[in-house]
C-alpha cells in the first residue's frame, strides 16, 4: 500500500470513528403526542373525567392533566380533541385469524402463505374498527403474533393460543371423513392440535407454549359447525383437561374451553379450569358455581343470536348443524340474562371473523345492551378483558404497562370518539364516521380531526 492509500485510509477510519461516537452519544428526544381538550372513558369508571390532556410518550401514557404543556414543542404533535371521548383501544377476545374464508376453502384454496395474507389483511380491519388487541383462541397465528410485537409486521396486538387442542371427534377435529386426524392438512399447519390421553395433553400444551402461545385454547365439549361432535357430546375427559391446566399453569398461563353445556362447563371447573367461551345453554346452577369460583364467561351474543337466527340459510351447514345452531340460538337469551342478573364475571369477543360479517364485530356491543349496561359492555372490550390477558403472565408478550385502560404508564392504545359510548354504546358500530382518531403503542394509525 502506497503512501497515498494509507493517508486515505487513516482519513476513512477517522472519520468512521468520529461518526459512530456521534449516533452513540448523541439520544434522539423521544416522541411526544399530547392530545389536549379530551373527556376520558378510562375502561373502568362510568363517569368521563372531563376536560383532560393526555401526554403519550413512545409507547406508554406519561401524563394526565388539565392544561399540560411539554418543554420541547418541536418534538411533540399536538392534537386538539375538541371535547370528544378519548378511551381505551378495544380488545376482541375471540377471534379465528387463520379462517378468514371458512374452514373448507382454507383447506382447498389457501396453503401456509395465503392464509398469513388473509389473517393480516383481517388484522387491518380490526384496527380500523378500533379493535387494538386481539386474542386468537385457534389457528397457528403464533408468527404473526411475534412479528407484530416485535414491530416487522404492523397491525393489532395478537395474544395467540397457536392451533386449538382437541380430542378425536372433538370440535376442533378438522379433517375430512376420508382424512385420518391428526394427519390432515390443518394439522400440518398447526391450525389444531390432535391428543388421545393427558400424556399427549400436556405434549401439545408445551409445544404452543414453546412457540410463544399466551395462552390454551381446549375443545370440550361440541360444537355447532363441526361434524363429528354432538352439541351435549363431553369431547375431552376429566384427565385430559386438568393436564392442560396444569401444564399452562406450570408456565404461568391458562387454558381457555370451549364449552357449551353444564356437564361440559363443570367438568372444566373440577379439573381446575376457570375461563369458559360460548356457555350458551349453561344453568342458573352452573353459573352460579363459575360466579363462586371466580371463573369468567368469555361472551359472543352476536353469533348466537343474530347469526343463527336462521342456521337453515348458512352455507355449508348440514341438517345436523342447523339442530345444533337452533339448540344455541334459543338458549342464549336465557343464559345471556342469568350471567347479568348474577354479576358473573365476563368479557367478550364476537366470534365473527368470516369474510363478510367482520365488519358486524362492533355490532356485537350494541347487541348486549339487551342484557348489559352501556358502561359494562365497553369494559367488557376494555378493563375486564385486559385483566384476563394479563393472566398469561410471564407468556404475556406485552408487559411494559397495562392494557384496556387509560392511566399514566399504560400502553398508549387509545381512540378518540365522536359522541359518549359510555352513554350510549351505538356509536362504535359507526366506526367509519366516529372514530376519529386511532392510536396504537403511541402511534397513530388514523387521524381525521
Amino acid at each position: 500500500m502506497n503512501s497515498n492509500c494509507k493517508i486515505l485510509y487513516s482519513i476513512f477510519f477517522t472519520f468512521m470513528l468520529l461518526w459512530s461516537s456521534n449516533v452513540i452519544s448523541s439520544e434522539k428526544p423521544a416522541t411526544q403526542i399530547l392530545l389536549k381538550n379530551v373527556n376520558i372513558f378510562d375502561g373502568k369508571n362510568k363517569k368521563l373525567s372531563m376536560g383532560q390532556d393526555v401526554l403519550v410518550e413512545a409507547n406508554l401514557i406519561k401524563k394526565i392533566g388539565k392544561g399540560l404543556n411539554v418543554e420541547n414543542k418541536q418534538n411533540v404533535v399536538v392534537l386538539d380533541g375538541g371535547g370528544r371521548t378519548l378511551m381505551p383501544g378495544l380488545i376482541e377476545m375471540h377471534t379465528h385469524l387463520m379462517f378468514r374464508y371458512g374452514v373448507r376453502v382454507m383447506r382447498t384454496d389457501f396453503d401456509a402463505q395465503a392464509s398469513g395474507a388473509a389473517a393480516m389483511e383481517t388484522l387491518q380491519l380490526y384496527m380500523q374498527m378500533g379493535y387494538t388487541t386481539v386474542r386468537d383462541v385457534g389457528g397457528n397465528s403464533l408468527g404473526l403474533a411475534k412479528n407484530i410485537a416485535a414491530g416487522r409486521l404492523k397491525g393489532p396486538r395478537i395474544y395467540s393460543s397457536g392451533g386449538a387442542i382437541s380430542p378425536i371427534s372433538g370440535h376442533n377435529d378438522l379433517a375430512m371423513f376420508s382424512e385420518h386426524p391428526g394427519e390432515d392438512v390443518y394439522s400440518r399447519r398447526g391450525d389444531t392440535n390432535i391428543i388421545t390421553g393427558p400424556i399427549e395433553a400436556r405434549e401439545a400444551v408445551r409445544k404452543l407454549l414453546r412457540g410463544g402461545a399466551s395462552q390454551i385454547k381446549i375443545m370440550v365439549g361440541g360444537g355447532v359447525a363441526s361434524d363429528f361432535d354432538p352439541l351435549y357430546a363431553d369431547t375431552m375427559s376429566e384427565d385430559e383437561i386438568r393436564a392442560i391446566v396444569e401444564a399452562a399453569a406450570d408456565f404461568g398461563t391458562y387454558a381457555c374451553a370451549h364449552a357449551y353445556t353444564d356437564s361440559s362447563i363443570n367438568r372444566v371447573l373440577d379439573a381446575g379450569g376457570r375461563c369458559i367461551e360460548h356457555g350458551f345453554l349453561a344453568s342458573k346452577k352452573t353459573l352460579k358455581r363459575m360466579k363462586k369460583l371466580g371463573a369468567v364467561m368469555s361472551l359472543q351474543p352476536y353469533a348466537a343470536v343474530e347469526i343463527f337466527k336462521e342456521p337453515e340459510k348458512l352455507a355449508g351447514f348440514n341438517e345436523e348443524n342447523i339442530r345444533k345452531a337452533r339448540q344455541v340460538r334459543d338458549g342464549a337469551n336465557n343464559m345471556l340474562t342469568l350471567v347479568s342478573e348474577l354479576g358473573v364475571e365476563t368479557f367478550a369477543g364476537a366470534d365473527l371473523w368470516q369474510e363478510g360479517i367482520i365488519t358486524k364485530t362492533p355490532d356485537d356491543m350494541v347487541l348486549r345492551k339487551r342484557w348489559f349496561k352501556d358502561v359494562e359492555i365497553l369494559r367488557q372490550n376494555t378493563s375486564y378483558a385486559a385483566k384476563w390477558l394479563a393472566k398469561s403472565g410471564t407468556k404475556n408478550p406485552y408487559r411494559e404497562g397495562p392494557l384496556g385502560v387509560i392511566k399514566e404508564g399504560a400502553y398508549a392504545d387509545m381512540l378518540l370518539v365522536d359522541g359518549n359510548p359510555v352513554k350510549d354504546v351505538k356509536v362504535m358500530a359507526d366506526w367509519k364516521k366516529n372514530l376519529r382518531v386511532i392510536m396504537k403503542d403511541g402511534k397513530i394509525y388514523k387521524n381525521t380531526l
